[in-house]
């Protein structure tokens, strides 16, 4: 392809026009929240605001040399945050980044798909192509400086004369809307990233230790505990949470005695971020991706329990495994394969275990990959990670067969517990939901300010060969509770004395309050 030239104005006009046209999903979210007698003035304004908007910031960084870098920068970071947005309802920010980063290959490619493919070739590759075949024409130094503010400033004028007559308009509606700003790409996802970065390169401190007074009470019995940690459950596909839910997913735990807790929610919406809170002794709005202290396992291991994580998670163990020394994690086609290092655990001589069991559950989109055709109960299925291709019936009957699939392993657990002359027990606890397309919106990692119910409400079940704490279970299963309660109901389980346990943070205990 043969160079061609282009003013700067022009190049800059259609960078800031495709950038505009590119955010569609920022303009149907901004109309569909506008009042119905919103005028054809106010809806046109909000384009040219942020058209105009555009302008003036490529026009200040739209510099020589590098202005067709920063160019294609943005033509492709907004290329694939609008298709995840617009096929997916999924918010490219910091946590979805760092969750991102954290999957494997083999997670990465269920994401690919033709549609993807030729997405990412026409509205990415090829503008990104013509861009590095533009050749600028500056003009002169004076010209080309003149031409610059004036553009500029045409621009600001554009922005005040639709902004201020109508600011008692659009400044409370972006007050009462703030979450406007995630959908606006380049500009949230490059902000979201530069928030991950300077989270990774900050130098951490010194590991916070918090458990210096704890110690395990005396004349305790043997206690064994599996810790499952479910992978993208949502509470929505189960019975117990939405009883004319159509497909039965705990068919098998259901005839064991389980104790199904109803009204729990996530401490996040992504692995990235539930996984470690859940085991941190900060409440969710205390909680930091930047924290680095001792954790709930932590504080078990000083003790003297032994602490074995097993996983098939191919986001890893989420740092907490990194103390721990028992843990290994797979790379296996389903979560059955975990069974068999759990058995091996089981004949362990130690008095006080836990055992965490890091499922891959039903993550998404291909959740007909996360189990055995066997398992294919429920039918329609969607056999295809192009989730908008299928019907809403395909898609919940493939996401509840993985739920299905998990509750058959916990059935298989708990009948091995029952076998057990020590106290043993089963957590099976969620990281966090998932929306199979209510709204528009698949998968998961919204930002929790204004994530559907779908992706914080999950499921939490429980079993124990000790019939008092089946009892203390069930009195507390219509319980509000969350992720924070796990902290003080490991220690609790164990009987760890320390300062930071809370018994109204334990849902084991008699003491235990809802909705802190």
């Amino acid at each position: 392809m043969k160079r061609f030239e282009i003013s700067w104005l022009n190049f800059v006009l259609l960078n800031a026009l495709f950038i505009t046209l590119m955010n569609f999903h920022l303009f149907d979210f901004i109309y569909s929240n506008l009042d119905e007698d919103a005028s054809l003035w106010l809806k046109i304004s909000f384009v040219l605001i942020y058209f105009s908007l555009l302008v003036m910031i490529f026009g200040l960084l739209f510099l020589p040399f590098l202005t067709q870098f920063f160019a294609i920068v943005f033509v492709l970071v907004t290329c694939v945050s609008a298709y995840f947005m617009h096929f997916y309802g999924v918010v490219i920010d910091k946590d979805m980044i760092q969750n991102a980063l954290n999957t494997d290959q083999r997670e990465l490619k269920e994401l690919f798909n033709f549609t993807f493919l030729f997405w990412t070739v026409f509205l990415g590759l090829v503008p990104s192509l013509l861009i590095l075949k533009c050749k600028i024409r500056w003009g002169g130094g004076l010209r080309h400086i003149a031409i610059k503010f004036t553009s500029i400033f045409i621009a600001l004028i554009i922005v005040l004369a639709c902004f201020l007559p109508q600011s008692k308009t659009l400044i409370p509606f972006f007050r009462n809307y703030n979450q406007t700003r995630v959908y606006n790409a380049p500009v949230f996802q490059i902000y979201s990233f530069v928030r991950y970065v300077k989270q990774k390169v900050v130098k951490k401190p010194e590991l916070k230790i918090i458990s210096q007074d704890a110690k395990l009470s005396e004349n305790i019995k043997r206690k064994l505990l599996v810790f499952v940690i479910g992978e993208t459950a949502r509470a929505a596909n189960f019975r117990f949470k939405n009883k004319d839910h159509i497909n039965d997913t705990t068919a098998y735990t259901s005839n064991l005695g389980a104790v199904y807790f109803t009204e729990v929610s996530s401490c996040g919406t992504s692995t990235a971020v539930s996984v470690p809170c859940m085991f941190s002794v900060s409440t969710r709005k205390e909680y930091s991706s930047s924290e680095f202290q001792e954790n709930a396992l932590d504080i078990l291991q000083k003790v003297g329990v032994k602490v074995s994580i097993l996983g098939n998670n191919s986001g890893g163990c989420q740092g907490i495994c990194k103390r721990i020394a028992h843990s290994k994690y797979l790379d296996a086609e389903f979560d059955g394969a975990l069974l068999e290092g759990f058995k091996k655990e089981l004949f362990s001589e130690d008095e006080y275990e836990i055992i965490v069991l890091h499922l891959q559950g039903s993550h998404g989109p291909t959740y007909y990959k996360r189990y055995p055709s066997e398992f294919r109960r429920f039918e329609p299925t969607c056999d295809t990670n192009e989730l908008q291709e299928c019907s809403s019936e395909a898609i919940i009957n493939t996401y509840d067969n993985t739920l299905l699939y998990t509750d058959f392993l916990l059935s298989k657990i708990i009948t091995l517990l029952q076998k057990e002359d020590q106290e043993s027990s089963l957590i099976y606890v969620s990281d966090h939901g998932e929306s199979l397309g209510e709204n528009g919106i698949y998968l998961h990692a919204m930002p929790y300010a204004f994530a559907p119910l779908e992706q914080t409400e999950i499921p939490l079940i429980f079993y124990s060969n000790d019939t008092t704490l089946m009892q203390t279970a069930k009195a507390h299963s219509n319980y509000e509770l969350s992720h924070d309660y796990i902290f003080s109901t490991l220690l609790g389980y164990f009987k760890v004395q320390s300062k930071f346990y809370n018994p109204n943070y334990d849902i084991l205990s008699l003491q235990v309050k809802e909705g802190l």
